[in-house]
Order: C-alpha cells, then structure tokens, then sequence
C-alpha cells in the first residue's frame, strides 16, 4: 500500500528518548505502510542499502493527524503477531 507522505523505499528520520532520556535520530527505509485489524501499521528497517528479505524489520503503529506522522511501539504481542501477518500478506501480493 501506498502513502504518499511515505512511499516504499523512501526514507524517514525518527526522533526517540534513549535510557537516559536523551533525543536521537535515527533514518529508517519505509518497507510499507499498510492496514491490520483496523490500524496503520508501519514496517521499518535502519539498513538503508540492504535487500528488504535481508535486512531488520521493525514494525510500529502508524498515525496521521493533523499533517504529522507519528509510530507509536506495538504494546501487545497478539497485535504485533497482527501487524506481522499482515505485512506478510503485503510483501506476498506485491508484483514481482
């Protein structure tokens, strides 16, 4: 699925608080934005140059309000199995 803030393949800088509660940035590669059980979810990876069926991918709740894109950490290990699923079945409907 497409977004047109987003697309696949483009890349996006998150801004999170470590241990210490210091700010980072780290610059992810959108793998996909898609739709599970009523959500937006987000698949992510923080290698930039690798194949996507080689590299980490984290996936994250996806919210748009207002103009701004948020990722919340999915809290629940019966919605992350959710979003996983789901995003199996977008990479397995994607054209060759």
């Amino acid at each position: 699925m497409s977004n047109p803030h987003h697309p696949e393949g483009s890349i996006i800088t998150i801004t999170a608080a470590d241990e210490n509660g210091r700010e980072t940035d780290q610059d992810f590669r959108v793998i996909a934005i898609y739709p599970a059980g009523g959500r937006q979810y987000i698949a992510l990876t923080p290698e930039l140059d690798t194949p996507e069926l080689e590299a980490d991918i984290y996936l994250f709740r996806y919210l748009e309000e207002g103009g701004q894109s948020t990722v919340e950490e999915i809290p629940e290990d019966e919605e992350f199995a959710l979003a996983a699923d789901a995003l199996q079945q977008v990479q397995l409907s994607r054209p060759d």
